[in-house]
């Protein structure tokens, strides 16, 4: 089956972005098998080891075939590259990014900094060729006059649904969530809660002393901790002041869970003690 002379901007730089993970992927494996040796040791060899990384991904991709690792994955090859462009390619893959290295691990000059800049603009400059023209999305084809070709003729390409279903599912669960949770009283069902399922004894409030008194062993009746702010509403108990108001903002009136007593909001006090000075 002879090989389709169109092949789509999608996957040239799909192809592009393939062979960056997977680079990123073997020399985060190998920082991993040396990362309990003494510390500097990995840095200082780091841009050989960057170096033996893309032979090696070279060796069993470009030079035994026409196409890298990220071209394998989506039937892409370069249809017109030849040994000598294959060094070629590897040369231009390998020695500027050892010599930057090597030279920043040193000392820090300006000449370099000027060197990547205006390699950054030809990689710039050759995306938005690569744009209108549609063949060699990098410096380095374009320099050795190679381009993608797919191996396959109309076959169309895989996408995957179920990942893009997922996100689709959770953003949409989230956004239930973050508009319904704050609409849910929470106040008022664990009260509910507590009146089906906690059997209480009834209280007579008039035998109750209705005047709180605080000492050292008082604790707030919602979230049996020191009261801060000490307020009452109408019962021998104290609350902290942001536990109360918690309660009247949900709802205006709710049983004391000490004693089962109604209390209201408009019966809400700060505590004052009744001490003499």
């Amino acid at each position: 089956m002879p090989a389709s002379p169109y092949v789509s901007r999608v996957n040239q730089i799909d192809a592009v972005q393939l062979d960056e993970e997977i680079y990123k992927v073997l020399r985060g494996q190998a920082r991993e098998i040396g990362k309990y040796l003494p510390a500097g040791k990995i840095d200082r060899w780091q841009p050989e080891i960057d170096a033996l990384l893309k032979y090696f991904i070279w060796n069993y991709s470009l030079r035994r075939g026409k196409s890298t690792f990220g071209q394998q994955l989506l039937d892409l090859s370069y249809a017109n590259i030849t040994w000598a462009k294959s060094v070629l390619y590897l040369i231009a893959t390998i020695a500027p990014a050892y010599v930057r290295d090597k030279l920043t691990a040193n000392r820090r000059s300006v000449l370099l900094d000027r060197v990547a800049d205006v390699a950054s603009l030809l990689e710039f400059v050759n995306l938005l060729i690569f744009l209108h023209r549609g063949t060699q999305p990098r410096v380095v084809e374009y320099a050795l006059g190679i381009a993608s070709s797919c191996t396959t003729t109309h076959k169309p390409r895989n996408i995957g649904y179920s990942y893009m279903t997922r996100e689709l599912l959770w953003h949409g669960l989230m956004e239930l969530f973050t508009t319904g949770l704050p609409m849910l009283n929470f106040h008022y069902l664990k009260h509910a809660a507590k009146k089906l399922f906690e059997a209480r004894s009834t209280v007579d409030p008039k035998s109750q002393p209705t005047s709180p008194t605080m000492n050292s062993s008082t604790k707030c009746a919602h979230c049996s901790d020191t009261p801060i702010l000490p307020s009452h509403a109408g019962c021998r108990h104290l609350f902290c002041y942001y536990c109360l108001n918690a309660h009247f903002t949900a709802m205006d009136e709710f049983q004391c869970p000490e004693c089962a007593t109604r209390l209201c909001a408009t019966k809400m006090k700060t505590y004052e003690s009744n001490a003499a000075p």
